[in-house]
């Protein structure tokens, strides 16, 4: 999906997968290796929060990077924090680590095109939003950000 910001045009991308088995740091990193994109998250499906929060946690990393105002130094870990509605990255790993989970959602966001390359024999099945249990309000973690300033 494009869309455009202020940041310009955006590519946006979001699949869910289902792998043979439960995910291991191996699996893990062959899937970070295969994407292309500024910034991603790869989240276990049920501490993913739907596609278009996604969309805003992911732009708001990368806008913060660009800015040079982010609050992680990297802006995938920026990303995963504000998806898990903390800003504490140690806590938002291990909330959404899809280690030990077999549905892996992956979200990617860039200012050129986004590829999540070759999975292997994993099923892609789309959004994740039917797997959420993740609640957190884009309301809630801007607020968190605000307090932090």
């Amino acid at each position: 999906m494009m869309i455009t910001t202020d940041l310009g045009a955006l590519s946006y991308e979001v699949v869910t997968i289902v792998l043979e088995r439960n995910a291991t740091e191996n699996d893990l990193k062959r899937i970070m290796e295969s994407i292309k994109a500024d910034v991603f998250i790869v989240l276990n499906a049920s501490a993913a929060p739907g596609d278009l929060d996604m969309l805003y946690y992911l732009y708001f990393a990368l806008r913060s990077h660009l800015n040079g105002t982010g609050i992680a130094r990297d802006p995938n870990m920026e990303a995963i924090a504000l998806s898990q509605c903390t800003l504490h990255i140690n806590d938002a790993a291990k909330k959404a680590s899809p280690v030990g989970h077999q549905v892996i959602t992956i979200a990617a966001l860039s200012r050129t095109s986004v590829s999540i390359g070759y999975l292997g024999s994993d099923k892609v099945i789309g959004s994740s939003t039917r797997f959420r249990k993740n609640y957190c309000s884009r309301q809630s973690i801007l607020l968190k950000i605000m307090e932090k300033y």
